[in-house]
């Protein structure tokens, strides 16, 4: 027959597995941030191209309108006007892109929050504890 643990050693086996168990945490939490951090990165240079490509198009545009109306000639300013409004597609759907892995939905760390909240709730189960 095994002598039960003192309370003493009890608490050392609990203080040693909460430690376990925040470190634990903590790195998943980490990992999480740093992958999302990553995206927000690529979030961001989206964002930047669509900015730049935003920026020519406008330029284009103003070309093409500029064209038009001093040379009323098709070709010049309807292939501007094309160039233009190509480059302005682009540069929105960049723009949209990259605004959307910005947002602090995309950061968040749902997946660490979501495991906390599980080990918090068996914790919570396996001591009884209301």
């Amino acid at each position: 027959m095994q002598p039960h643990p003192s309370p003493l050693a009890q608490i050392e086996n609990v203080a040693a597995h909460l430690r376990g168990l925040l470190i634990s945490e903590w790195r998943l939490a980490r990992g999480e941030m740093a992958q999302n951090l990553r995206a927000a990165r690529t979030g961001l240079i989206l964002a930047a191209i669509g900015f730049a490509a935003t920026f020519s198009a406008l330029f284009a545009l103003t070309a093409a309108l500029f064209l038009g109306l001093t040379a009323l000639g098709l070709a010049a300013w309807l292939a501007a006007l094309a160039t233009g409004t190509g480059l302005l597609i682009v540069s929105a759907l960049a723009l949209w892109l990259g605004l959307n892995r910005l947002s602090p939905k995309a950061i968040a760390p749902t997946r660490t929050a979501a495991h906390a909240a599980e080990t918090i709730r068996l914790v919570t189960e396996k001591t009884h504890v209301s």
